[in-house]
């Protein structure tokens, strides 16, 4: 006996209480503090229909019984409905304390899960042994368009990438990772880099956990970097080999003569001066490319630029018989850089004159409104040779020319219209083309408007 409680009983309780308290741990860490409420309130009626056998333990069983209404409720439990109890009260509060702290620590573990499967840039699915999603963050919603019921639903349901599905299968087949890269053709063509780890309890398969990352990215980049590189190689190659031929026909007897000298001199000065003008084109488009350009944003004059750029290009159309216009109204307005819409400019209408052989030049402006607000847009047209139109998705491109023989031969390098477009977008504008071949093409800058758009001004 102990505190006049039979010791049969006594185990009897303890092992209910136990065992009881074991169940409810196990169901809170799956459903959390409520259930476990519920469960010690089940277990509580137990205790209570066994004690209501025993004699003389009316107190006790009152007790209970108040536990057992306060649990069912669903309200908290107070200090003095342990006490009531006496030492078996203490016992509850300890494992029901327990309980309550492993809940509470595994509500925050899967709170903190939660947040990072939330925020990672990385898809992960999880399904278990069967090929049955149950878990899947919301970058893999994106990437591969799950559907809002895809738990429980098999992989191969989902229309995920047959290489994704591969990587599952031979984890789950071999019960080793395995790694590859996998192809997504829709919604849009990306290329992932994939692999998929089995997950085991024990001895015993439970599932396969997929991580991808997208790559597409990086491969576009990468391969700028390689075609920059090949492109920067070519473009130095020649210069420098003209350079090298020249040296030699001077070191070979050329000095002595000195219409040969003067000749070969000249040369080399045009081909230093071509690859002056290819480094300083690579500064401009890396330091825009990169950021670190500081612009001073102001309201600048479209006419009073335009004009300024079409005077430093006058005298190279006028040597091909060329007509340079300027059609913009004074009032017309952007907030720019100066420098850099002097720049942009000077690259859209060098290169109409370049790819012009007769006919005229153009410089309009108007003032559109547009979703993004009023713009001012600033037309080059040209009636030169036109750009075909596979072309056309591909000119802003570094070292990209339509037709490299004569660009070469005009002392291009296929970088203007990069540079314009780049400059275009620091400004917080774009640069647009129209083109057909044999009638010419127009380039059109759009910035946002500073001032009211005015009537056209006359002709300059």
């Amino acid at each position: 006996m102990r505190n006049g409680l039979p010791r049969t009983i006594t185990r009897w309780f303890v092992a209910a209480v136990a065992s009881g308290a074991i169940a409810a741990l196990l169901v809170a860490l799956g459903m959390g503090v409520a259930v476990l409420q519920a469960v010690t309130a089940a277990v509580v009626f137990v205790v209570v229909t066994v004690l209501a056998f025993a004699p003389g333990l009316r107190a006790l069983r009152v007790a209970l019984q108040r536990l057992q209404d306060i649990l069912q409720r669903g309200q908290s439990i107070h200090q003095l409905a342990w006490q009531e109890l006496g030492e078996w009260g203490e016992i509850l509060a300890n494992l029901w304390n327990q309980a309550h702290k492993a809940t509470q620590a595994l509500q925050e573990e899967r709170a903190l899960l939660h947040a990072i499967l939330q925020r990672m840039e990385e898809a992960v699915l999880v399904a278990d042994e069967h090929g049955a999603l149950v878990l899947a963050n919301p970058a893999a919603h994106n990437l591969f368009q799950l559907p809002a019921n895809y738990q429980r639903r098999r992989l191969t349901e989902l229309s995920l990438p047959f290489q994704l599905l591969e990587l599952a299968q031979r984890a789950l087949r071999t019960g080793t990772p395995h790694m590859g890269e996998v192809q997504v053709l829709h919604p849009q063509e990306r290329l992932l880099d994939a692999y998929a780890v089995p997950l085991t309890v024990g001895d015993s398969s439970v599932g396969v956990l997929l991580v991808a990352r997208d790559l597409t990215e990086l491969k576009r980049l990468e391969k700028l970097r390689q075609d920059f590189v090949a492109n920067v190689s070519h473009e130095l190659r020649t210069p420098i080999a003209t350079l090298r031929s020249l040296a030699e026909a001077l070191l070979m007897g050329g000095k002595d003569d000195p219409e040969a000298r003067d000749r070969f001199l000249s040369a080399i000065a045009e081909e230093a001066e071509r690859m002056g003008r290819l480094i300083e084109n690579l500064l401009t488009l890396a330091r825009v490319e990169a950021g670190r350009q500081p612009w001073r944003k102001q309201p600048v004059s479209v006419a009073e630029v335009a004009q300024q750029v079409l005077n430093r290009l006058r005298p190279a159309a006028e040597a091909k018989g060329l007509t340079m216009l300027c059609r913009i109204a004074d009032e017309l307005t952007v907030v720019a850089d100066p420098d850099a819409l002097t720049q942009i400019l000077f690259n859209l209408v060098d290169n109409a004159v370049k790819y012009t052989p007769q006919g005229s030049v153009v410089v309009e402006a108007e003032q559109v409104a547009t979703p993004d607000g009023e713009q001012i847009a600033v037309h080059v047209r040209d009636t030169g040779i036109g750009i075909p139109p596979e072309h056309l998705p591909h000119i802003f491109e570094r070292f990209y020319r339509v037709d490299k023989a004569r660009s070469r031969q005009l002392g291009g390098f296929g970088l203007g219209l990069s540079i314009a477009k780049h400059l275009a977008e620091s400004q917080g504008g774009r640069i647009t083309v129209q083109s057909e071949v044999g009638k010419g093409s127009t380039f059109t800058l759009w910035l946002p408007a500073a001032s009211s758009s005015a009537p056209q001004a006359p002709n300059r």
